[in-house]
Protein backbone atom coordinates (compact mmCIF):
# COMPACT_ATOMS: atom_id res chain seq x y z
CA UNK A 1 0.00 0.00 0.00
CA UNK A 2 1.65 3.49 -1.19
CA UNK A 3 0.94 5.86 2.46
CA UNK A 4 1.03 8.55 -0.30
CA UNK A 5 -2.03 7.33 -2.69
CA UNK A 6 -4.17 5.86 1.43
CA UNK A 7 -3.53 9.37 2.53
CA UNK A 8 -5.50 10.72 -0.08
CA UNK A 9 -8.20 7.86 0.10
CA UNK A 10 -8.69 8.68 3.40
CA UNK A 11 -9.09 12.49 3.07
CA UNK A 12 -10.72 12.11 0.07
CA UNK A 13 -13.07 9.44 2.00
CA UNK A 14 -13.22 12.58 4.99
CA UNK A 15 -14.60 14.88 2.62
CA UNK A 16 -17.10 12.72 1.00
CA UNK A 17 -18.66 11.94 4.94
CA UNK A 18 -18.68 15.61 5.53
CA UNK A 19 -20.41 16.39 2.26
CA UNK A 20 -22.93 13.58 2.60
CA UNK A 21 -23.97 14.07 6.46
CA UNK A 22 -23.79 17.70 7.35
CA UNK A 23 -24.60 17.01 10.91
CA UNK A 24 -21.50 14.92 11.37
CA UNK A 25 -18.60 16.09 13.70
CA UNK A 26 -15.24 15.14 15.34
CA UNK A 27 -15.13 12.49 11.88
CA UNK A 28 -12.47 10.69 12.15
CA UNK A 29 -10.56 8.06 9.84
CA UNK A 30 -10.94 4.39 12.06
CA UNK A 31 -9.34 2.26 9.18
CA UNK A 32 -8.46 1.73 5.55
CA UNK A 33 -7.09 -0.78 3.13
CA UNK A 34 -6.65 -1.44 -0.39
CA UNK A 35 -8.84 -4.00 -1.98
CA UNK A 36 -6.73 -7.61 -2.65
CA UNK A 37 -7.66 -6.58 -6.36
CA UNK A 38 -6.12 -3.22 -5.65
CA UNK A 39 -9.20 -1.82 -7.45
CA UNK A 40 -10.51 -0.28 -4.20
CA UNK A 41 -10.18 1.61 -1.21
CA UNK A 42 -11.97 0.67 1.58
CA UNK A 43 -12.23 3.45 4.45
CA UNK A 44 -14.22 3.00 7.72
CA UNK A 45 -15.15 6.51 9.11
CA UNK A 46 -16.78 7.13 12.59
CA UNK A 47 -18.33 10.69 13.39
CA UNK A 48 -20.95 12.02 16.64
CA UNK A 49 -24.01 13.51 15.04
CA UNK A 50 -24.33 17.05 16.47
CA UNK A 51 -27.49 16.38 17.65
CA UNK A 52 -25.86 13.55 20.08
CA UNK A 53 -23.34 15.79 21.28
CA UNK A 54 -25.35 17.59 24.23
CA UNK A 55 -26.57 13.65 25.20
CA UNK A 56 -23.01 12.32 25.12
CA UNK A 57 -21.77 15.60 27.72
CA UNK A 58 -24.12 14.23 30.25
CA UNK A 59 -23.33 10.75 30.15
CA UNK A 60 -20.55 10.18 29.26
CA UNK A 61 -19.09 9.04 32.40
CA UNK A 62 -21.73 6.22 32.19
CA UNK A 63 -21.92 5.33 28.38
CA UNK A 64 -19.06 3.52 26.23
CA UNK A 65 -18.25 6.57 23.80
CA UNK A 66 -18.02 3.84 20.85
CA UNK A 67 -22.29 3.46 20.96
CA UNK A 68 -22.34 7.10 20.19
CA UNK A 69 -20.52 7.23 17.38
CA UNK A 70 -21.42 5.88 13.75
CA UNK A 71 -19.16 4.47 11.33
CA UNK A 72 -19.75 4.21 7.34
CA UNK A 73 -17.62 2.09 5.02
CA UNK A 74 -16.69 4.03 2.22
CA UNK A 75 -15.54 1.80 -1.20
CA UNK A 76 -13.61 4.62 -3.35
CA UNK A 77 -11.92 3.73 -6.80
CA UNK A 78 -8.20 3.38 -6.32
CA UNK A 79 -7.63 5.26 -9.47
CA UNK A 80 -10.05 8.08 -9.13
CA UNK A 81 -11.07 8.56 -5.82
CA UNK A 82 -14.65 8.08 -6.35
CA UNK A 83 -17.11 7.05 -4.24
CA UNK A 84 -18.59 3.95 -5.09
CA UNK A 85 -20.68 3.13 -2.20
CA UNK A 86 -21.28 4.30 1.34
CA UNK A 87 -23.04 2.07 3.82
CA UNK A 88 -23.20 1.44 7.65
CA UNK A 89 -20.56 -0.14 9.29
CA UNK A 90 -20.81 -2.28 12.81
CA UNK A 91 -17.68 -1.95 14.99
CA UNK A 92 -17.46 -5.02 16.89
CA UNK A 93 -17.88 -4.93 20.18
Amino acid sequence: MDILSAKEAAAKALEYVSELSPEAKYIALEGIELSPDQDAWLVIVGYVMASDIPQMALVAANVDMRSRRTYKRLILDAHTLDLRKMEPYEIAA
